[in-house]
């Protein structure tokens, strides 16, 4: 049983110190129950990657099992289970995480003072549930390989400026956007939705163009022009006025947001309780 949890929070966190530390044990006691298993299977479960220690292909299908059965276990004794994590490691894209997690987790600090949570931000696309992360929080369409996932939120895209650029500009329909200069994101055009807006103007060929949206919301904010941003990363500056929703016109997005995890791994109790806070929070918009 020991080698088991040995395996699985070494692959979890992608370091033998790491796992040492959740367990109550040495770094020489990991060390040795890993080599322990690797000897009984005579199979290599790990390797080293700079610092980290990554699990090997026959490690991973492995894990699936191993995992498997230690969630049947913690089933039958709810009590281990609840004492043995008070610690989740979240991923996210770095800008997801300035523009809409970081402002609203202090409402699960404060829910779970006894919890530490580690957010992790990751542009990698490929590799968001690295050694070491529980639990990620991405968009996009949920079809990655390797990867279980549930969708937890939608997304529109709508114009935004700030105050100031709006009443300078004299802005009151779409067709107004005509003497605007429109922020362009590079990989999301205008045309959608200026065709849903019913507004005939080509799409924007400003020279300045950005591939963040967050970077899209501090331009408009700085009143640099007019920014076709998500909701969830701009719903917070229009909370808080930094910027202005412009019209009604709202384009319903084909990605959304999911909660992404290895599959065939339980998620530990306090996991369960940041999937449940999650979710709360992606139904409600503070826009």
């Amino acid at each position: 049983m020991q080698m088991l949890l040995a395996l699985d929070a070494a692959a979890r966190h992608g370091s033998y110190s790491a796992a040492a530390a959740e367990l109550g044990l040495t770094h020489g006691a990991i060390s040795h129950q890993i080599r322990d298993l690797e000897t009984q299977l005579a199979i290599s479960l790990f390797r080293r990657d700079g610092r980290s220690m990554v699990p090997t292909r026959e490690a991973v299908t492995l894990l699936a099992q191993v995992r498997q059965a230690l969630g049947t276990l913690h089933q039958a004794f709810p009590g281990r289970r609840a004492s043995a994590s008070g610690r989740v490691v979240v991923g996210i894209h770095p800008s997801l995480a300035n523009c809409w997690l970081i402002p609203r987790i202090a409402g699960f600090i404060e829910a779970n003072p006894k919890v530490t949570i580690e957010i992790r931000s990751t542009a990698d696309l490929g590799d968001f549930l690295a050694p070491g992360i529980d639990i990620a929080i991405r968009y996009g369409l949920g079809t990655w390989p390797n990867v279980a996932s549930e969708r937890i939120g939608d997304e529109r895209q709508f114009p935004i400026a700030s105050a100031q650029y709006r009443e300078a500009r004299d802005i009151r329909k779409p067709a107004d956007l005509s003497r605007c200069t429109l922020l362009r994101h590079a990989w999301q055009p205008w045309t959608p939705w200026l065709r849903a807006a019913r507004v005939r103007l080509l799409e924007p060929e400003t020279a300045f163009v950005m591939s963040d949206t967050s970077m899209l919301v501090e331009a408009a904010a700085a009143g640099l022009g007019v920014a076709l941003v998500r909701e969830r990363f701009a719903d917070t500056a229009i909370a808080a006025g930094r910027v202005v929703r412009l019209f009604d016109v709202a384009l319903p997005d084909t990605y959304g947001y999911y909660l992404a995890w290895r599959p065939g791994e339980e998620l530990n109790p306090v996991c369960g309780d940041f999937r449940a806070w999650v979710r709360n929070e992606m139904d409600h918009i503070r826009s």
